[in-house]
């Protein structure tokens, strides 16, 4: 699970700001919203608000940048070179820093690296973990000349691996060494290393453009159909039930698009595995029989039409229940999923059920979701906690972030209307002086 993320000099956000997970022990309200981990309570929703251009999506794009790194191992395959804070006139030439703190088996660790705008360099990287008095254990830290340090204290055959692998970080200008200690043979003394760098493929991370589906989607399997239709029925679209026609990617993708999704699925998909392709026109369902590619193309029934819908004849509310209704299957494990523009093309009252199912669903699982949102109507401390909830604000120097809890504010208060008064900050606030058209005094009649 994660405790907290911290970013600094990366897009809006120049000095380090974050967001935790880490429950409020004072709030006793909602307490199935809390999972509870040895000495430590952690939450399992936050709620992210903010004016438009605040910086919203720029947290969530922090997460991804990070992550994909980390997957990845290296920073050569990503676009780093104009992601600094450009608010910041010396921020080109200052390290980007992402940091971690995750819970893995009630330990808490601390990973993050910082990374050199100018050449992708990684100039420092660090693993601790992180004791309950505030001790702290340094698994590595390593520095700007390649260096690393440790407080493992290693015997025989495993110092000398490790020692051989201290060395050859120095040739990794832009790779992780989380990574390369990840990909190590098994052992003991390493498996630390992996598990840290396991837990970051279990982040995901939804946009409202995504085209590659982040979460999975099953349809062929009788119960997950029945459950998809059920919420789907729920949510009031208009489905009733849904179908999976035969076609094949060249006839939906054309040759040139559906030859590179082939080639990554072969080298993805294992056998009988399924997995969900969408765009603005169409939903395809690949499944992999041994060598082979099934492809199915989505059809949705509506009670009272003669015939099946195709995706794209869909509203767009209801294309995006199709990447959020899989949340509540528990088939996706411990996740930590988050979300740009939650209630984007939702009505008012589907995200505020969309919450409430998601809380109701997913009890007992180590599942988190992080949102930005602009829905008003959550904000109703009988369906979200204070400390559930986050602002950011954009300030002359950069974003930052900060939680309701900081305003200490009373559980039967009605925060929605105070919010959009601006008593929190964190909202548009518009310039007194009329946007008149060429030629046009303020205060002119309207014709």
């Amino acid at each position: 699970m994660l405790v907290r993320f911290a970013v600094q000099n990366f897009r809006s956000f120049s000095e380090q700001t974050g967001i935790s997970m880490v429950a409020n022990g004072r709030i006793r309200r909602m307490e199935d919203h809390v999972v509870t981990c040895g000495d430590l309570k952690l939450l399992r929703g936050a709620f992210v608000y903010g004016a438009n251009a605040s910086g919203k999506s720029n947290l969530i794009r922090a997460v991804d940048f990070a992550t994909k790194i980390v997957d990845l191992g290296s920073t050569d395959a990503v676009n780093f070179y104009d992601q600094y804070c450009k608010l910041n006139k010396e921020a080109v030439d200052q390290p980007g820093v992402f940091q971690f703190e995750i819970l893995i088996d009630n330990r808490v660790y601390s990973y993050g690296f910082a990374l050199s705008y100018r050449d992708g360099r990684i100039v420092e990287e660090w693993l601790y973990n992180l004791g309950a008095s505030g001790s702290e254990f340094c698994y590595f830290a390593r520095d700007e000349r390649g260096h690393v340090r440790t407080d493992l204290n290693l015997r025989g055959e495993s110092r000398k691996r490790f020692e051989v692998y201290r060395g050859d970080v120095k040739a990794l200008q832009s790779g992780l060494f989380l990574a390369e200690m990840a990909k190590k043979p098994e052992h003991e003394d390493f498996r630390v290393f992996r598990q840290v760098h396991e837990w970051f493929k279990r982040v995901i991370v939804i946009f409202p453009e995504s085209v590659y589906r982040p979460l999975p989607l099953v349809v062929r399997g009788k119960k997950r159909k029945r459950q998809l239709e059920a919420c789907l029925t729920h949510f009031d679209t208009g489905i009733d039930s849904i179908g999976v026609h035969p076609t094949t990617l060249e006839n939906e993708l054309g040759s040139a698009t559906a030859k590179r999704l082939r080639e990554r699925l072969r080298a993805q998909l294992a056998d009988k595995e399924e997995y969900v392709y969408r765009d603005r026109r169409v939903l395809l369902v690949v499944r992999r029989e041994k060598d082979e590619l099934k492809v199915g193309k989505l059809r949705l029934n509506h009670k009272d039409a003669v015939e099946p819908f195709n995706f794209v004849e869909e509203s767009c509310g209801t294309k995006r229940l199709f990447d959020l209704i899989p949340l509540f299957f528990d088939d996706l494990g411990d996740c930590i999923v988050f979300i740009d523009e939650l209630d984007r093309s939702l009505h008012p009252r589907l995200t505020v059920e969309f919450v409430n199912l998601f809380y109701r669903f997913t009890q007992g699982r180590n599942l988190q979701m992080i949102v930005t949102t602009h829905e008003s109507a959550l904000l109703d401390l009988n369906l979200i906690r204070q400390d559930e909830i986050w602002l950011v604000e954009r300030l002359p120097t950069g974003s930052t972030l900060y939680s309701l809890n900081d305003f200490k504010v009373r559980f039967d208060k009605q925060i929605e209307k105070d919010y959009l008064l601006g008593r929190f900050g964190a909202v548009p606030f518009f310039s007194s002086d009329y946007v008149a058209e060429e030629g046009e005094e303020y205060g002119d009649p309207q014709t």
